[in-house]
C-alpha cells in the first residue's frame, strides 16, 4: 500500500499540470528571460572591446551633446523668468577684471543689456543650467562611459574642482567673444551659439580630465 503511494507520487511529480511529461526535471527553467541582442548592439560591443578609447570618446561626446541640448532648452526660458519676475537683469554681473595688453575683460562678464541676455539675471540662469547639466552628466560619464567604480565622494570632489576651474577658463573666453556675438545675432541665435561654443570648448578639456577622475574598474578606498 505504501509503495503504491510512493510510486504514484513519483509519477505525478514527473508530469506537468496537464499530465504531460515534465522535461524541466532535466533542465530547470531559466529564472530570467534572455534578452535578444541586436546586430547593432553586437557590433558596438565588439567595436568597444577592440577600440576602447574611441568608444569611450563616442559615448562621452553623445552624453555631452545631450547635456548641451539640455542647457540650451533651459536657457530658452530661465533668463526670461529672471527678467520678468526679478530686477536681477538690471544689476551688472562683471566679476574678475582682467587687463592683458589689448585684452580688457572680466572672467564673468554680464553687463546690463536692457533685456534678458545680460546682468545678474542671465548670469544666474547660466549658472543654474551649468549646475543641472553637471548633475546629469556626472553619473552618465562615470557609470556608463568610463564604467568607473572608484570612491564616489573622492570623484565628486575632483569633479567639482575641475568643473570650477574649467568654468572660470571658459567664462574668461566667453568674455572675449560674447560681446561680438551679441552685436551680430538676435537673442535666440545667441543662446544657441553660446551653448554650442561653450559646450564644445568644455568637451575638449573635459575628456582627458575624466580619464583621470574616472579610472575604469578603480575600487581603491581613499
Amino acid at each position: 500500500m505504501m509503495s503504491d503511494i510512493v510510486t504514484a507520487t513519483s509519477d505525478q511529480s514527473a508530469t506537468g499540470p496537464d499530465g504531460a511529461p515534465d522535461d524541466g526535471l532535466a533542465a530547470a527553467a531559466p529564472t530570467t528571460a534572455e534578452r535578444p541582442v541586436s546586430a547593432l548592439g553586437t557590433w558596438w560591443a565588439r567595436f568597444a572591446a577592440q577600440h576602447k578609447l574611441i568608444a569611450q570618446f563616442v559615448m562621452f561626446y553623445a552624453f555631452s551633446l545631450f547635456v548641451t541640448v539640455l542647457q540650451y532648452v533651459l536657457l530658452t526660458f530661465l533668463p526670461g523668468l529672471f527678467y520678468r519676475f526679478t530686477d536681477w537683469c538690471s544689476i551688472p554681473a562683471q566679476i574678475g577684471h582682467i587687463q592683458l595688453g589689448p585684452v580688457d575683460t572680466y572672467v564673468f562678464d554680464y553687463p546690463v543689456t536692457g533685456d534678458e541676455t545680460g546682468g545678474m539675471g542671465y548670469f544666474a540662469a547660466f549658472a543654474i543650467t551649468l549646475f543641472i547639466a553637471q548633475c546629469v552628466n556626472f553619473p552618465m560619464q562615470r557609470n556608463i562611459t568610463f564604467k568607473s567604480h572608484g570612491n564616489v565622494w573622492y570623484q565628486i570632489l575632483w569633479y567639482v574642482i575641475a568643473f570650477v576651474l574649467i568654468t572660470v577658463v571658459c567664462s574668461f573666453l566667453m568674455g572675449l567673444y560674447v560681446p561680438w556675438l551679441k552685436a551680430l545675432v538676435p537673442p535666440a541665435v545667441y543662446n544657441i551659439l553660446i551653448t554650442v561654443v561653450n559646450g564644445g570648448v568644455q568637451m575638449v578639456i573635459y575628456f582627458p580630465i575624466y580619464k583621470i577622475i574616472f579610472p575604469e574598474g578603480e575600487s581603491t578606498k581613499r
